[in-house]
C-alpha cells in the first residue's frame, strides 16, 4: 500500500479549560430567589424594615435578570433555540445530574471534540473507516505502513464515537486516545491514561476508575510500533488493565512491518483508499501546497 501522507498526522492538544457564557439555568435560578424573596417579604410584612429590604432585592435581581436577558444577550437564536430544546436538555440534565460518571464522560468527549475537529476538518474520511470503527467497540489490533492513515482513522474513530456519546446514542463510546510515544518510562500504562484523560476533563482517580468500569470507554493506544526498541512492560501492564477493567475494549494500533506480541488481540489491515479517494487526497494536497 502507497503511503497517502509524507508528514504524520499531528497529535490533538487539550484545549485550554475555561468557563462558559451564562445560560437559562442561571437566569431561572435568580428569579426562583427573587420570587423567594417576595414571599418571604408578605410573611413578614409586621417585622418592620425586612419586608421592604427583601422586595428591593427581588426587584433588583428581576432587573437584572431582563437586563442580562434582554439588552445584553439580545434574545439570541441560540437562547430562542434553547428554549425550544428545553424538555430534551432537562432529561439529558436530569441524567448528568444523577451520573457522576455520564457528567464526567460527557466533559471529556467535549473537549476532546474541540481539540480533534480541528486536525481532521480537511482530511478524507475512507470508506473501510466505518466498519473498523465497529471494531473498536470491541477492541482489536490495526496493522498499516507508515504514512498510510493509521493516527488519521484514529482521531476519526474518537471525533465519531465522542459525537455519538454526547448525542446519547447506544453506540457512542468515550474514546481515551493515547500515543504511546509520550509514554514516560517513569510512568504505569494506568498512570499516563489517567493523566492523559485528565488533561481533557480533571477528574480524581476513584472516578476515572468507575468510568473504566462503566462500560462505556473504549481506549485508543495509537503508535505500538514506537515501543519495540524501548524496555517496557507494556504486554503485562496491559494484560494488568484488562483484568482490572473488563469492560473496556482496547484497540492498539501498529505499523504492520514491527514485531507485534499475540497476546494483543486480534488483527485487522487498515484498508488502502480506492482509486477514487486517492484522486480527491490527491487534489486535496495539490490545493494545500499552494496555499
Amino acid at each position: 500500500m502507497t503511503p497517502i501522507a509524507n508528514t504524520p498526522q499531528p497529535e490533538p492538544t487539550p484545549p485550554v479549560q475555561g468557563g462558559s457564557s451564562p445560560s437559562l439555568w442561571l437566569y431561572l435560578v435568580l428569579l426562583l430567589i427573587s420570587a423567594a424573596f417576595v414571599f418571604a417579604a408578605f410573611q413578614m410584612q409586621h417585622d418592620g424594615e425586612w419586608p421592604g429590604l427583601l422586595l428591593n432585592l427581588a426587584s433588583d435581581l428581576i432587573v437584572t435578570v431582563i437586563i442580562l436577558v434582554v439588552i445584553d444577550r439580545r434574545l439570541r437564536a441560540q437562547e430562542l433555540a434553547t428554549l425550544k430544546r428545553l424538555p430534551f436538555m432537562t432529561t439529558r440534565k436530569f441524567v448528568l445530574l444523577l451520573s457522576p460518571t455520564r457528567r464526567l464522560g460527557h466533559r471529556y468527549a467535549c473537549s476532546l471534540l474541540v481539540a480533534l475537529e480541528p486536525l481532521i476538518a480537511g482530511k478524507l474520511e475512507l470508506q473501510g473507516f466505518a466498519a473498523l470503527e465497529d471494531k473498536v467497540r470491541r477492541g482489536f489490533v490495526l496493522l498499516a505502513g507508515p504514512g498510510e492513515g493509521k493516527t488519521t482513522w484514529t482521531q476519526f474513530a474518537a471525533v465519531n464515537l465522542s459525537r455519538k456519546y454526547i448525542s446519547y446514542k447506544s453506540e457512542g463510546r468515550i474514546p481515551i486516545v493515547f500515543s504511546l510515544a509520550r509514554w514516560l518510562p517513569q510512568r504505569s500504562l494506568y498512570e499516563a491514561l489517567h493523566e492523559s484523560f485528565d488533561s481533557y476533563a480533571p477528574c480524581r482517580r476513584w472516578l476515572f476508575n468507575r468510568l473504566l468500569k462503566s462500560g462505556t470507554v473504549v481506549v485508543l493506544l495509537d503508535g505500538y510500533d514506537e515501543l519495540w526498541q524501548r524496555e517496557v512492560p507494556f504486554t503485562d501492564q496491559l494484560k494488568a488493565l484488562r483484568s482490572q477493567f473488563p469492560t473496556v475494549a482496547w484497540t492498539i494500533i501498529s505499523r504492520a512491518d514491527k514485531p507485534l506480541s499475540s497476546d494483543l488481540g486480534d488483527c485487522e489491515s487498515l484498508k488502502p483508499p480506492t482509486d477514487e479517494e486517492l484522486k480527491v487526497i490527491h487534489r486535496r494536497l495539490k490545493t494545500s501546497s499552494y496555499l
